[in-house]
């Protein structure tokens, strides 16, 4: 309707070049016309990469994080079971780690790169109730340094430790009794009490980078709550894996 207004009452014809009927280009005018509109064309682009380069930049270079299962999602942290320090003794796992690998597949690093737990549930076995668990937005420290912060390198993969469950503990009371902590899931630094134990856990990380747009991965866990001293029956008990967030 505004357009059509517009039209009606704008007097549009007298933006509208006149010539003759008998006025004819010639070459050189012809040539004129024609350089002219390349010129106007190659001047509007250059204005267009003027003003949206870094976007321009950034389409075609720029990080891509992925996330993806290691070869081993699970690994088992051994110890000796006795105090005698032969090569004997048989080895049993003190705690099993669970870890995402993250790989940047982009042509730029990623800067300042760190991940965080956002939201945590846990559904016991045999219930339909969900419960939220509340995180503390802390972000991780990457695997074999201090640092909670990360530049990723092009074509770099980096392991990052997600879940931590602990083996049993035998624990002295100050009336010389000893009694047995159980296992714990410690997922960050959040860790499972005696009610968190048997069911399925579901976490949703998320990642964050200088020069990336932000992203998330979903992990779910389930868990018996037995604690079994090697790996190879512990995954009976134990089952984690990527889902879609």
């Amino acid at each position: 309707m505004v357009g059509y207004l517009a039209g009606l009452y704008f007097p549009i014809a007298i933006l509208q070049p006149h010539y003759s009927d008998s006025e004819v280009l010639n070459k050189s005018e012809y040539y004129r016309f024609i350089v002219s509109i390349i010129s106007a064309i190659i001047t509007f682009c250059a204005v267009m990469v003027a003003l949206f380069k870094d976007d321009l930049r950034e389409y075609w270079k720029r990080p891509k994080l992925t996330f993806s299962e290691p070869s081993q999602m699970t690994i088992e942290d051994l110890s000796s079971n006795s105090q005698s320090g032969s090569s004997n003794d048989t080895l049993i796992a003190n705690r099993y780690i669970s870890r995402i690998e993250i790989k940047n597949e982009g042509n730029l690093p990623a800067i300042n790169t760190e991940i965080f737990l956002e939201k945590l549930e846990f559904k016991e076995k045999g219930s339909t109730i969900v419960q939220p668990i509340e995180c503390y937005g802390k972000p991780f420290e990457w695997n074999g340094t201090d640092s909670t912060s990360m530049v990723l390198p092009v074509g770099s993969k980096k392991l990052i430790d997600l879940v931590i469950i602990t083996a049993p503990e035998k624990i002295s009371t100050p009336d010389s009794q000893t009694i047995k902590t159980p296992s714990k899931i410690i997922i960050g630094e959040i860790e499972s009490n005696k009610e968190q134990l048997k069911g399925n856990w579901y976490a949703t990380f998320g990642l964050y980078a200088q020069n990336h747009k932000p992203i998330s991965f979903k992990i779910e866990m389930e868990w018996t709550g037995i604690w079994k001293p090697r790996l190879t029956e512990f995954k009976s008990q134990y089952q984690i894996k990527k889902v879609v967030a």
